[in-house]
């Protein structure tokens, strides 16, 4: 687990841990390096304050904590301590030096069959345990499994709960991620021990072939694969994929038990050095990855290499003047010590009233640049259930799906426009497919002044000025995100799009790829329709209805696709940022993030390139790069100073940067030089939408609206 310096907005200490490092973050908060007052080393998750104001969160956090003591096995990561009643809460396990499967697949490759072998033996006996617990974990995938050099420890029991234990499992709700959620869950079933031997089945064929095996793209079209498809398991061995099969079989009966799992994968042969029978390819308890024999070489290095630089002192924090020139930690590399240089500039820090301002300045600057003029237009107050589904020029809309309404907001006011019930669909009584999900309501996107949401088996048009209902579609509970060119709107379904006449929801036409592509990815010009399948984009042509030309890219799509002025720019898994001609498929440019600062092994953030003016703006992890579009050339780089890049946008001169840690900064569109920062989430995360010049945050249930001055 790549570790980054603490900020100023990081606590010191958590109980009796001293802090170190960020680990990382996600929906339920943020987890640090720390030490114990003996120096062992341990992960801190510590809970957002957000969630510990529900006090039904806060109840249910206290029983995982306690069911997460109860799982002792060897290739789990022990809980060592936690305050689950505290403020804040936090929960402390053993710190796993290593890589996750998800990263060393992203910077080393697939695996061979004997590796991926040993690796499910390990799985399934920490399964073992975890069921002995009568537990079942809920979320294996491969960001859970962290690859240490003594094996292999699945992590992150955040959602794990009793078997035979609902409270968690509120009606309509869905835990867990796309491709490794079980059929069962999906239909709102009881899902047990087998819904974790179907992850595990996906896990497998990740590792042996890279991707899982139901495709990637939106959440709702993997789940739909997932119910109704059969898994893609043409890259695994033929006994693997025998093995990955069963684990993935549609019905949990059918499935096999993590005992035949540990049979089948583990097969004990004789060969130690002391005679001691081992199971093939599982490391031995007392082992490392040289004596196991298990682990890819290039991931066993990463692993050992991981392991020598856990810090034994705090990694500096931006803005901390004393710590610039402290030594490193014994084995610390040099990648890591370029990335501490690089955020330790020092940065010159304003409080004006409550917004936290950063000034920063080029050493050829005379003085800071003065901080912006954010000028606050509204506020709104969300109900209970109600959130921020949607978005044009003009409006916001929100969408409560129980309540069955949509309210759409003035962007520059906060003034309602319109608020509606919207029409839904009887609740199918077929249990044994997808579409007894309910007739809740779901914004899928806006439009060609069109509205789109789903309800159960059909896909809805409204208008967007007003609320008034269209037409419905029949979709069969797959809701897309159509695109709207002139009096047609084209809605992409995996392996097909279908094209609708927007005045009447007639269809018109459809066309079937042959393959399996991301509907996430679709872009619509006058005569082609371009879309992603893994490292290919395919243009159809929408007057002969065929096939125009492919390009071949040297890894996956990671981002969107953007047309401008002829060409179709995106960014790839490696970081890398395309120019293709959209006439004819050609590649006019590629460019990386070049330089010393850059590791091409980080590439697996890449956000979607924004072309204004001439200029293509791109970011991956915490890099921002403007190139000329036409030619790819670099006009300038720079790196941020949080973990991550959220999105970019241009306004007039200024590129507005939303980054991991709620920030937002802007950029000078010509020289990329920092003219001011602030911090729009304060103690919590605000999710940001940018809508012309116009910032739109929602925090805590609340929407606040700014108007900022370039």
């Amino acid at each position: 687990m790549t570790s980054t310096p603490l900020t100023a907005g990081d606590p010191v200490r958590v109980g009796r841990y001293r802090l170190l490092a960020r680990l990382g973050q996600g929906g339920m908060g943020r987890v640090y390096l720390a030490r114990s007052p003996g120096g062992r080393a341990v992960a801190v998750k510590v809970v957002r304050q957000a969630l510990l104001r529900d006090e039904g969160f806060r109840r249910r956090f206290v029983r995982e904590v306690a069911a997460a003591r109860r799982v002792t096995g060897f290739f789990t990561a022990a809980v060592v301590d936690a305050d689950p009643e505290g403020d804040p809460a936090w929960l402390a396990t053993e710190y796993v030096p290593g890589l996750s499967l998800q990263e060393a697949v992203a910077r080393h490759g697939v695996w061979p069959q004997e590796a991926v072998r040993g690796l499910g033996a390990a799985l399934a006996e920490a399964l073992a345990a975890v069921h002995a617990a009568d537990l079942v974990h809920r979320d294996l995938k491969p960001s859970n499994v962290l690859l240490a050099p003594d094996g292999p420890r699945v992590i992150d029991f955040g959602i794990s709960a009793a078997v035979g234990d609902t409270a968690l499992t509120r009606t309509g709700t869905v835990i867990g991620t796309p491709g490794f959620i079980p059929p069962e869950q999906l239909r709102h079933e009881s899902s047990g021990p087998a819904g974790d031997v179907f992850a595990l089945g996906a896990v497998l064929a990740y590792a042996a072939a890279g991707v899982g095996p139901f495709g990637g793209g939106a959440s709702h079209a993997v789940n739909y694969r997932v119910v109704h498809e059969d898994p893609d398991l043409r890259g695994l061995a033929p006994a693997l994929a025998d093995v990955a099969a069963r684990c993935l079989a549609k019905d949990p009966a059918e499935r096999p038990t993590v005992a035949w799992l540990l049979d089948e994968l583990g097969e004990s042969e004789t060969g130690a050095a002391d005679d001691r029978p081992v199971r093939q390819g599982v490391p031995a308890p007392d082992g490392d990855v040289a004596t196991a024999g298990w682990l890819p070489g290039p991931v066993a290095d990463s692993a050992t290499g991981m392991r020598a630089e856990i810090p034994t002192e705090p990694l500096p924090r931006p803005g901390d003047a004393t710590t610039q020139s402290a030594p490193a930690p014994p084995g610390t590399r040099g990648r890591r010590l370029r990335t501490v240089l690089a955020t330790t500039t020092a940065l010159a820090v304003i409080a004006t009233g409550a917004a936290l301002w950063t000034v920063a300045a080029d050493e050829d600057d005379e003085g800071p640049a003065r901080p912006p003029h954010l000028e606050q237009l509204w506020t709104h107050t969300l109900t209970d259930g109600q959130v921020l589904a949607g978005r044009s020029e003009e409006m916001l809309y929100l969408q409560h799906e129980k309540r069955h309404r949509i309210t759409a907001l003035d962007v520059t006011d906060g003034s309602r426009r319109w608020d509606r019930r919207m029409r839904v669909d009887d609740v199918s009584q077929d249990t044994g497919h997808l579409k007894s999900v309910g007739n809740d309501i779901r914004i899928t996107g806006v439009s060609g002044g069109l509205l789109y949401y789903g309800s159960n088996d059909h896909l809805y048009a409204v208008d967007a000025d007003n609320g008034d209902h269209r037409w419905r579609y029949m979709d069969d509970t797959f809701h897309p995100s159509p695109v709207v060119v002139g009096d047609v709107a084209y809605a992409h379904m995996n392996h097909f799009f279908y094209v609708l006449d927007t005045r009447t929801g007639e269809k018109l036409w459809d066309y079937g790829f042959g393959v399996n592509a991301d509907g996430s990815n679709i872009a619509v010009t006058d005569d082609v329709l371009l879309v992603h399948s893994e490292k290919k984009l395919i243009a159809v042509d929408l007057r002969t209805h065929e096939q125009k030309w492919t390009h071949q890219a040297a890894r996956d799509a990671e981002t969107g696709l953007v047309v401008a002025d002829g060409k179709v720019y995106f960014g790839t898994l490696d970081g890398s940022l395309y120019a293709v001609d959209t006439r004819s498929g050609e590649e006019v440019w590629r460019r990386t993030f070049e330089g010393e600062l850059w590791d091409g092994r980080l590439g697996e953030g890449a956000g979607m390139p924004q072309v204004a003016d001439g200029t293509v703006y791109f970011e991956n992890d915490a890099y921002v790069s403007a190139f000329d579009a036409d030619t790819g050339s670099q006009r300038w780089r720079r790196k941020q100073e949080a973990d991550e890049v959220r999105s970019l946008d241009v306004v007039d001169d200024t590129l507005l940067v939303t980054a991991s840690d709620g920030g937002l900064t802007a950029l000078d569109t010509r020289s990329g030089k920092a003219g001011w920062r602030e911090s729009l989430g304060g103690e919590e995360e605000a999710d940001v939408n940018v809508i012309g010049d116009i910032v739109v945050t929602e925090r805590s249930g609340r929407l606040a609206a700014y108007r900022v001055a370039t």
